[in-house]
């Protein structure tokens, strides 16, 4: 999905860091943090997700994280634990709030660092404009239209730009006792987009809305 509003940075510039990485933006997000790194997530998944040791599921980019909702999947296999893996991760027997914050924590990593990822000059590359058109009509259609509101975008904007906008349309806010907001259901697609997806949309943009 897409729209033509300013993409914006995170709100928040990042703190001294400590153990458990870097101080989240809000409270709520904090407890989550709180969650992850004192049941000791951080050990196998990073204190970023960039980290995934001896066996331990890749939460930047696994699928699961991208398909949870508001921590369902997450929480279940927190829950049941993953004692085949070499790591074997043990159950946790959390709350609900407690799912919730960690949820929504690991969401709020996720998203960040695929934006880093995703707008690194070396994740541009040329794209199928056929299969982002598919994309595209499959995902984007019932919001957008190359000669509605994205008429002309791929001409007003620089590659790079472009990319940007792509990912992250709106400048990312967060408030206390909320999530992130700036159109959440770019956040989700964020969090759910592989490097492929994105160059074949431009390449379908660059191709179809000029």
């Amino acid at each position: 999905m897409l729209c033509a509003a300013a993409v914006g940075a995170q709100s928040t510039t990042p703190g001294v860091p400590d153990a458990g990485g870097f101080p989240a933006p809000t409270a709520a997000l904090e407890r989550g943090r709180s969650v992850y790194v004192l049941n000791h997530c951080h050990f196998c998944h990073g204190t970023d997700l960039t980290q995934a040791v001896m066996g331990a599921t890749d939460l930047m980019h696994g699928a699961l994280v991208g398909a949870d909702d508001n921590g369902t999947l997450i929480g279940a296999v927190v829950r049941a634990g993953r004692p085949n893996l070499q790591t074997a991760m043990p159950r946790y027997e959390l709350s609900n709030s407690e799912i919730g914050d960690l949820a929504a924590y690991i969401h709020f990593l996720r998203q960040s660092g695929r934006y880093r990822e995703l707008t690194d000059p070396a994740a541009a590359g040329a794209g199928d404009a056929n299969a982002g058109e598919a994309y595209f009509m499959r995902r984007c259609s019932s919001c957008h239209a190359v000669r509605g509101d994205l008429a002309g975008v791929a001409r007003k904007y620089a590659p790079a730009i472009l990319r940007a906008r792509l990912l992250r349309p709106m400048p990312v806010t967060f408030a206390e006792n909320s999530t992130a907001s700036g159109g959440l259901a770019h956040l989700t697609l964020l969090e759910q987009y592989s490097d492929d997806d994105v160059r074949h949309l431009l390449a379908y943009l660059d191709r179809s809305a000029r």
